[in-house]
């Protein structure tokens, strides 16, 4: 079965005072709650705070209430490199999805193929918590056909921060302007069938992938020195 992740890179790591823990938070509970009416496996999300010893599914500490962020603020103050984990609750490998919100960004995982449409609002839905220089729909089969290795996978769907004409793109589904109070950008979109995998797909991903990288909004794989920057 195919995983998913829809990826991102930010501008700068996410800070750990009290304050910007607490922001954080916020943050995540509004994309949780945006994205539950996209999907039935997007609608109820809990702490995952499972470990080798652990014998049943961390169903505990549902997401959002008090006692999950509790959890999440003491976790992130005690140790800046950790991770707000959350699991939808559901153990069918074709249902299950996760979401990853550390310093360095935020990444869902899910494995179910969802309407183009579905994901465009995914991303909208990043668009609306943090600045992002750029977010991918990654998978194993984009990063294998990758023809820029020091640079992150150019997948079907991405988002850069600027402004693309359309006649610039060698193929191109669909084109989403994004302007909010954080980003102003484009989504795009190369091809309706967005998980497909075949040499057509291939073709289209990489010809697109010269011309993005002409424009320079296809970040580097390594991150900049300036990213650990205050």
């Amino acid at each position: 079965m195919k995983e998913f992740f829809l990826s991102t890179r930010i501008f700068k790591k996410l800070g750990s005072s009290e304050n910007e823990i607490n922001a954080q938070l916020k943050d995540l509970e509004i994309f949780i709650k945006d994205i539950a009416e996209i999907d039935p496996i997007f609608s109820n999300w809990y702490v995952n705070k499972a470990s080798e010893s652990s014998f049943k599914a961390p169903l505990d500490y549902p997401f959002p209430s008090d006692i999950a962020k509790n959890y999440l603020f003491n976790l992130k103050k005690n140790d800046d490199l950790e991770s707000y984990l959350l699991w939808n609750g559901l153990e069918e490998k074709k249902s299950y999805a996760s979401f990853n919100f550390d310093s360095f960004g935020l990444m869902v995982t899910f494995k179910k193929v969802l309407e183009t449409e579905q994901i465009i609002e995914l991303f909208k839905a990043f668009l609306k918590v943090l600045k992002f220089e750029y977010i991918y729909l990654n998978s194993y089969f984009f990063g294998d056909i990758n023809v820029f290795p020091h640079r992150l996978e150019t997948t079907s769907i991405c988002y850069v921060p600027i402004k693309v004409d359309e006649k610039l793109m060698p193929h191109l589904y669909k084109i989403v302007d994004v302007n909010n109070d954080l980003n102003e950008g484009t989504i795009l979109v190369f091809d309706e069938d967005w998980s497909d995998e075949s040499n057509e797909m291939k073709k289209k991903v990489q010809e697109n992938s010269l011309a993005l990288v002409e424009l320079n909004v296809v970040p580097e794989a390594e991150l900049p020195e300036n990213f650990f920057e205050s």
